[in-house]
């Protein structure tokens, strides 16, 4: 599992740097757009477009360095009432939430990817993109986000396992 576990990390890392880059490149082409229209009265119509599909792979591929970031949204204000217990159990849940979640994305994406490919879709805007493309971002985010979610329910079971131990082996249970 610890194999697993780096190598999914540094999927997850290659993937906040692509998401890293999304975002770079979208702020040179939304900042060359606006010198565009506001300096040469040549506004560019493809911009949004790619910004959008831009966006798109941002989140899609930032998701997974998220989750092991602990940065993804969660309740606080119900967990922090819980005892550490109940935290962690809290936590396992969310972690198979966001599983289930991963799963239905990866899987939906995927089938609107086939779709898309098999009816040869098209964007509407001025880039006439081949829709798949920018769709694939989303089974693929989704697919590297399900994986983190088991690294991390793994890492956290055995954490939670560890602590009762030693609380068992401290009051002399073991």
């Amino acid at each position: 599992m610890m194999v697993l576990d780096r190598l999914v990390r540094a999927l997850a890392r290659i993937g906040a740097a692509l998401a890293a880059a999304s975002l770079l490149a979208s702020m040179a082409v939304i900042g060359y757009s606006v010198v565009m229209r506001y300096f040469a009265n040549r506004p560019l119509p493809w911009v949004d477009e790619l910004a959008g599909y831009l966006l798109v792979a941002s989140v899609m591929l930032a998701a997974a360095d998220a989750l092991f970031e602990g940065e993804h949204i969660r309740v606080d204000i119900i967990v922090e009432r819980l005892s550490a217990r109940g935290r962690h159990v809290a936590g396992l849940i969310g972690l198979v939430a966001v599983l289930a979640a991963a799963a239905l994305l990866a899987v939906e994406g995927a089938d609107m990817v086939a779709f898309s490919r098999m009816v040869d879709l098209k964007s509407n805007g001025y880039l006439a993109v081949p829709m798949w493309m920018p769709q694939l971002l989303v089974p693929v985010g989704a697919a590297l986000m399900g994986v983190a979610a088991i690294v991390a329910f793994v890492a956290a079971w055995r954490a939670g396992a560890a602590t009762e131990s030693a609380k068992s082996e401290a009051v002399g249970l073991e």
